[in-house]
């Protein structure tokens, strides 16, 4: 799964955070009201201008004050029955029709058949809840004004922060309870497609046997079951593994039955569910660092040309390495050795047996004393983690060439730390990292419930999006509503983008975002110059980053300004097969409270200001 940033504890995230929110808003309010006093300026005169910009903020503030909860639940309850008369619920058959028919597009003999299934689903989910809701939200209020209902309501003791907040509130229901019917139906249907089983036939295997022609055990293969089979190796005590297929795997279990009428024993293989799939591992990640091909330190691997820079390569063959430093290890934690798993890219520059991985080693260090243990040897392929068990006793060879036992938590983890050292041992091979690429499994979740805060990111999402449908629509018209409320999920999008573009301008490092900014990335096209080559230094260059970074300023401040949908969906942790991390879940719920917060309170005082002004 690619992490480009580190997960920040919650306790750290939120402080400046807030401090963020607050100045933003701030500053919004400042420009709203400087706005707010021009234009009345241009009408009254300065002075009765900042009277009447006063006044307005403070009826505005003394309406909100004064809101109910029970004539709030009162036009929520109406948003509802509203939807209803929508026929809201023919999205249900949509999706219906949609899951029904998915099975002839969706390939189950994909590389990873439950993260296609997954996205899919998820997508679909979020396109059609979120969909939904912003209809509701945009047409609503405008028909309610045009069909002159709304002074209906207004002559009624309700204020105009109720009518805002009814009617968030109420469409919110609405598509909480499609999102709840369509998640569970996207979770069987996830479950359903991605199941299967396979079976061995004795005539499938063949017995291995040694130089002196001792029986090993067996290998052989699966049946085929959804487009794939799998290698089998039984050892002699009848318990076994396949290989990684479809990024899953299979255990497998001799089971001999006796047999009434002969002397022999009937002989069966249970073959275990998929292990890989639909599942919730909760890693601990460590830190990066790299090794060039002379064995001296280096700040990053190499490049290979690409232009995403999240990957560092090694070369093969070489004293390149990359080595990872977990800490807070404890031996009551992993008492069976350290489940190590990687996802390794590979990078070839000759094809040769393109159906075999890359052969590389794995070694464990004592940060402190440089003690290491022998090398373990894989095989690393595509698109698929590798699993590998550090066990407590490990083997090490001295520089005499002498081989000892030594204990993995008594000689090689150190105050809780540990190295874990990569190589690639082919020559003109690369191997591609990335911080996260390399993880200790401390533990499993429940993927249910994983899925099931999934979904809770796109609650948060439909939240947002019927808050700013609301509150569009009381100063704009229905499709102008509609296209504000799209355009703004739009620039949210590029956000981080944005942010990171910033960050690589000021800071210099292009590896962040190559190619600069605007007038850079103008420059780079006219001239033809590949984003991943650093441009010679020039005063033209130095004036051309210089301009860049003062068009940024803005755009940063701006972008920061507008939700991000993308960053509240957490699809990828699910489909990855990685456990949502709870700081996240708790980041996410805090901004999503944030905008909200902000999109209600310009509601309420633009459609104040609306009623004051008709």
């Amino acid at each position: 799964m690619v992490l480009e940033e580190e997960i920040p504890r919650f306790a750290a995230w939120i402080g400046p955070a807030l401090l963020w929110y607050l100045f933003a808003g701030s500053l919004v309010a400042v420009l709203v009201a400087a706005v707010a006093w021009l234009v009345q300026s241009a009408l009254y005169g300065p002075l009765a201008a900042g009277d009447r910009v006063y006044r307005g903020v403070l009826s505005g503030l003394v309406d909100l004050s004064g809101m109910s909860l029970r004539r709030i639940w009162a036009l929520s309850r109406l948003a509802v029955q509203e939807s209803l008369r929508r026929n809201v619920l023919v999205v249900l058959g949509i999706f219906a029709l949609i899951v029904l028919f998915a099975g002839w597009f969706l390939d189950p003999t994909s590389v990873n058949p439950g993260k296609l299934y997954l996205g899919f689903i998820l997508a679909a989910t979020s396109l059609l809840v979120c969909l939904v809701t912003l209809v509701l939200s945009v047409f609503s209020l405008p028909a309610d004004i045009r069909g002159k209902a709304i002074q209906t309501v207004t002559t009624k003791p309700v204020r105009t922060g109720e009518i805002v907040l009814g009617r968030i509130i109420g469409f919110s229901i609405v598509g909480t309870v499609l999102l709840a019917l369509m998640g569970g139906v996207g979770w069987a249907f996830v479950v359903r497609s991605v199941r299967h089983g396979h079976e061995i036939a004795a005539e499938d295997l063949v017995e291995i046997r040694n130089d002196d022609g001792v029986s090993t055990g067996q290998e052989g293969r699966t049946s085929l079951d959804r487009g794939h089979r799998h290698r089998v190796d039984i050892a002699t005590n009848g318990t076994g593994r396949t290989d990684t297929v479809q990024g899953h795997r299979h255990t497998v279990l001799t089971v001999k039955s006796g047999v009434q009428n002969g002397s022999s024993d009937q002989v069966t293989y249970e073959i275990g569910p998929a292990e890989g799939l639909l599942e919730a591992r909760k890693p601990l990640r460590g830190t990066l660092r790299f090794v060039d091909r002379e064995g001296r330190p280096s700040a990053k691997g190499i490049s290979v040309g690409a232009e995403w820079s999240y990957r560092q390569y090694i070369e093969g063959g070489s004293l390149a390495a990359a080595i990872w430093t977990f800490g807070g290890l404890t031996e009551q934690s992993f008492p069976e050795g350290l489940p190590l798993e990687m996802i390794v890219r590979v990078f070839r520059t000759y094809k040769g047996e393109i159906e075999r991985g890359i052969a590389g080693s794995v070694r464990v260090r004592n940060p402190s004393s440089g003690l290491q243990s022998d090398p373990f040897y894989f095989q690393a392929k595509e698109y698929t983690i590798d699993s590998l068990t550090i066990p407590r006793t490990l083997a090490t060879t001295s520089a005499d060439g002498g081989t000892r036992q030594i204990d993995l938590f008594a000689d090689i983890v150190s105050n809780g730390r540990v190295e874990v050292v990569l190589q690639c041992l082919e020559s003109a091979q690369y191997y591609g990292v990335a911080q996260a690429d390399f993880y200790l499994r401390a533990g499993n979740g429940s993927f249910a419930f994983n899925y099931a805060k999934s979904c809770l990111g796109i609650w948060f999402s439909m939240l947002l999006v019927t808050a700013m449908g609301v509150m569009f629509s009381t100063f704009l018209s229905g499709p102008v509503a509609l296209l504000a409320t799209l355009s703004v999920v739009l620039l949210g999008q590029f956000r981080e983008f944005i942010l990171r573009l910033f960050e690589s301008q000021v800071t210099g490092d292009t590896s962040i975002v190559p190619g600069g900014g605007p007038i850079e990335s103008l420059y780079r096209i006219v001239t033809q110059t590949s984003i991943t080559l650093d441009l010679d230094p020039s005063t033209t260059v130095t004036a051309m980053k210089t301009l860049d970074t003062f068009l940024l300023a803005p755009m940063r401040l701006g972008a920061a300004l507008f939700p991000s949908l993308a960053t509240l969906g957490t699809g990828d942790f699910v489909a990855g097969g990685f456990d949502i991390p709870v700081d996240l879940l708790a980041a996410h719920a805090m901004e999503t409270f944030g905008y909200l917060m902000a999109f209600f309170l310009v509601g309420s005082l633009c459609l104040k200001a609306r009623e004051v002004a008709s």
